[in-house]
C-alpha cells in the first residue's frame, strides 16, 4: 500500500477516535447534569438531631425513696434524673448538699423535717413534676430556684417560721399552686414571672397576708381559684388574674370587704360557680 494511502487512513482513524472521545465526554457531562449528587446540608442534619428524653417521660417510677438521715442521702448517690418519689423527712436530715447532682425528679416531698433549716443542695433542679414542702418548722426561706423552669404542682403548706418563698425566676407556667397555712408568711413574692396555671390556685389560712404581692403577672387559672380564711387580707392588689376556668371561691376572709369581692368577681371571667361569702360586710357604693 502506498505510503500516502496509509497516512490518509491513519488520519481518518485518529479523527474517529477524537470524535468518539468527545461524544464520551459529552455523555458523561449530560449524565452528571441529569443526576447530580447532593450532599446533605449541615442545617438539615442539625434539624434532625434531638436531645435525650427525660427519664420522667420514659421510665416507670420504682418504689418511693424515703430518707431520714443525711447518711442515707449520701449513700443513694442519685443521678441527674430520678423518676421516683423522693421523700425527705425526720429529724436526722439537716443537709441536702448530696442532692446537688439532681436536675430532674418525679415527686420531691420535703415534709416534717424539724432540723432542716435550708434547701441548699437542690438549687440545680430544672424540672419537678410535683414539689411538696410541708410541715417544716425551722426553715425561714426557700431557695432561689434559678433553673427550675418546669413544674407540675407546687404545694407549700404548714411551715411554721417560713417568711420567704425564695424565687422561681425561670417559671412562667405550672400546673397547680397551693400556698396555705404558713403562719409567718407575709407575701407571695417569688412568683413574679408566673403567668399561667393549668390547674387550680389555692391561697388560704395565712394569718399575715394582706394582699397578693408577687402574683402580678399571673393572669390565667385553668382550674379553681380558692381564697379563704385569710384574716388579715384587705385587698386584691397584686393579683393579676383575669380568667378562672373553674370555680371561684372567696370565703371567710374577715377583713376583706364583700364590696371588693363582688367587684373582683365581676371584673374577671369565671367558667364555673362563684362562692362569695363570709367576708367583711360593708355598705357598697
Amino acid at each position: 500500500m502506498p505510503w500516502h494511502t496509509r497516512a490518509v487512513r491513519a488520519l481518518a482513524l485518529s479523527s474517529n477516535f477524537a470524535r468518539l472521545e468527545a461524544f464520551a465526554l459529552l455523555g458523561a457531562a449530560l449524565a452528571l447534569t441529569a443526576c447530580p449528587t447532593q450532599e446533605p446540608s449541615a442545617e438539615t442534619e442539625t434539624e434532625t438531631e434531638t436531645g435525650e428524653p427525660s427519664c420522667l417521660d420514659t421510665d416507670t417510677p420504682g418504689p418511693d425513696i424515703v430518707v431520714n438521715f443525711n447518711s442515707e442521702i449520701e449513700e443513694l448517690q442519685l443521678g441527674e434524673c430520678v423518676p421516683e418519689r423522693l421523700i425527705i423527712t425526720g429529724g436526722g436530715v439537716t443537709n441536702l448538699s448530696a442532692l446537688s447532682n439532681v436536675r430532674e425528679i418525679g415527686i420531691l416531698e420535703i415534709r416534717f423535717a424539724p432540723m432542716l433549716t435550708t434547701l441548699t443542695g437542690l438549687e440545680n433542679l430544672q424540672r419537678v413534676d410535683t414539689l411538696i414542702i410541708t410541715g417544716n418548722s425551722v426553715m425561714p426561706t426557700l431557695l432561689e430556684w434559678d433553673d427550675l423552669a418546669t413544674v407540675g404542682s407546687i404545694i407549700i403548706t404548714s411551715n411554721d417560721g417560713l417568711t420567704d418563698l425564695g424565687s422561681f425566676p425561670a417559671l412562667s407556667s405550672a400546673g397547680r399552686l397551693e400556698i396555705a397555712s404558713n403562719p409567718d408568711l407575709t407575701d407571695y413574692s417569688g412568683f413574679e414571672e408566673l403567668t399561667m396555671l393549668s390547674g387550680g390556685l389555692e391561697l388560704s389560712d395565712s394569718a399575715l397576708i394582706t394582699d397578693f404581692t408577687g402574683l402580678d403577672k399571673l393572669t390565667t387559672v385553668g382550674g379553681d381559684l380558692s381564697i379563704q380564711d385569710n384574716p388579715a387580707l384587705t385587698s386584691f392588689e397584686g393579683l393579676g388574674v383575669t380568667t378562672v376556668n373553674g370555680d371561684l371561691s372567696v370565703v371567710s376572709n374577715e377583713d376583706l370587704s364583700e364590696c371588693l369581692v363582688t367587684d373582683f368577681a365581676a371584673a374577671i371571667t369565671v367558667g364555673g360557680a362563684e362562692v362569695l361569702n363570709g367576708n367583711k360586710m360593708d355598705l357598697c357604693d
